[in-house]
């Protein structure tokens, strides 16, 4: 999961990995550095979900996201933001969700969805990351944040977090869901892997790798089959990706993961996942009666929701039922059909949710949002990949392209299209891709030391001329 998939060449040149330079700095303005240092805090407070277990009544991450907002705007980042492809999708996305709001079926209910959940807040953190950041050290140090909150985060779903279904969660906050924790969790896994692979050091890339072992372990406590199936996709993609040798490595890694897993979970979270592949799957009496009939009646519910949310597809394609609005249009519908209330539950799937409840444009605008944050990345990745001037920015850009590879798989399973997750690691693959020019400008306009390695000498002695049926090498002093 690191640019180390490709053999670099041999070089003894480490840059810097604070790229942002004197001339950077002077592009900015004191009041953007101001910006950028409240978007790290906001950035910080949103995804370690600190004052979710405490002293949340301080509502210190509500006024961040309202200082950034004033940042955005103040800046003028959201022009900046909006001018790159991502920012042009993300925002037809929005413009396409307003629209759907005057003919939602309930326009109340619609109208605070759209305008606090998403664009005052979720839509605001892609302008702040895509606009706010000015350089690339800037976007380094947002990407080290962002890690470092996920990792807070892990230690407070382990200290704080439940499990009195069978399923850690948080009992206060966004992650009572245990799909939508485990997401946010995973999505610490790249971006851990390439702040291992960035470590110069023996104690940190340690540190790193057991960071990952806690944050994979403490995903799979939540007992999210979708969380499985993302991290599964995302190892086969690695696995297709990787050389010879790194795919021993991840079989023999694999194997030892996946039995210290199987020696460490509940035997009722093992049973859970097995009904992934098989709803009648043999438990041997591991989950208990409520956590069985849970499992199945998620799975039944999950394609029943599934049917339902095409049909509204297809019954309002271009403005969908309203933003928000599928639990009341399931309602009704049930009512109309089969006499009885509807199930009062979301869509279980982000791309049905979108195309039900803001049409079908809506849906191809989300679409081209994931598409564009996940090819961005990886382009940078395979056109730097191999440069050991540049391996910090590939690791990144490889990270950013795994979690995004997360993102789209998990969304799968739950309906979590209005979060914040899409337009975080959206803003921050805008940012890369803007900001990354310069840089690789910079760094390549000084050229490498050359180093004198044995290839080398074997490639020179071989080009000898030779005199007499041996290799010439000159007079002797």
């Amino acid at each position: 999961m690191t640019a180390a998939t490709y053999q670099p060449r041999p070089s003894p040149y480490q840059p810097n990995p604070y790229y942002a330079s004197g001339p950077a700095l002077d592009q900015v303005s004191a009041f953007e550095r101001l910006g950028y240092n409240v978007l790290l805090v906001f950035l910080f407070l949103a995804f370690s979900r600190i004052f979710d277990v405490k002293f949340g009544n301080l509502h210190i991450t509500g006024i961040a996201y309202r200082l950034v907002f004033a940042m955005v705007i103040l800046s003028r980042g959201f022009i900046t933001a909006c001018q790159t492809k991502i920012g042009k999708a993300l925002l037809g996305f929005t413009i396409w969700m307003g629209l759907s709001v005057p003919f939602s079926m309930w326009r109340g209910g619609s109208i605070p969805i759209f305008r606090d959940s998403w664009l005052a807040f979720s839509f605001v953190s892609f302008l702040a990351c895509a606009g706010l950041i000015s350089h690339y050290g800037q976007f380094r140090k947002a990407f080290t944040t962002l890690a470092w909150a996920l990792f807070t985060f892990t230690i407070i779903a382990n200290v704080y977090g439940v499990s009195d279904n069978g399923r850690l969660f948080l009992e206060h906050g966004k992650f009572g869901n245990p799909n939508e924790m485990a997401q946010a969790l995973l999505i610490g896994l790249p971006l851990w892997a390439a702040m291992m692979a960035g470590a110069q050091s023996l104690p940190r890339k340690a540190f790193s790798f057991l960071t990952m072992i806690l944050i994979l372990f403490t995903t799979f406590r939540t007992g999210s089959r979708g969380a499985m199936i993302g991290f599964v996709v995302m190892g086969l993609f690695y696995f297709l990706r990787a050389s010879i040798m790194d795919k021993m490595k991840l079989m023999v890694g694999g194997v030892l993961i996946v039995g210290i897993l199987l020696g460490t979970m509940p035997g009722k979270l093992v049973a859970r996942y097995k009904t992934t592949v098989d709803e009648d799957a043999d438990d041997s009496g591991e989950m208990d009666a409520s956590m069985r009939e849970s499992a199945l009646s998620s799975s039944q519910s999950r394609k029943m929701l599934l049917r339902k949310s095409l049909i509204f597809t297809a019954q309002h394609p271009l403005f969908g039922v309203g933003v928000g609005m599928f639990v009341v249009a399931d309602d009704a519908y049930s009512r109309a059909n089969a006499g009885r209330k509807g199930q009062w539950l979301g869509t279980h799937n982000s791309y049905t949710q979108v195309s039900s409840e803001i049409g079908i444009p809506g849906f191809l605008f989300f679409v081209a949002t994931i598409i564009l944050a996940l090819k961005g990345p990886y382009t940078l990745y395979k056109r730097i990949r191999g440069d050991p001037r540049l391996d910090d920015m590939a690791n990144m850009a490889l990270a950013l392209h795994y979690c995004m590879i997360l993102y789209a798989v998990t969304v799968l399973f739950e309906h979590i299209a209005y979060t914040i997750i899409l337009p975080v690691l959206g803003g921050l693959a805008a940012a890369l891709s803007r900001t990354a020019e310069a840089e690789i400008a910079r760094v390549q306009s000084v050229s490498a030391p050359i180093t004198m390695s044995p290839g080398m000498f074997q490639s020179y002695l071989r080009a000898r001329p030779v005199q007499g049926g041996q290799a010439y090498y000159g007079p002797v002093a």
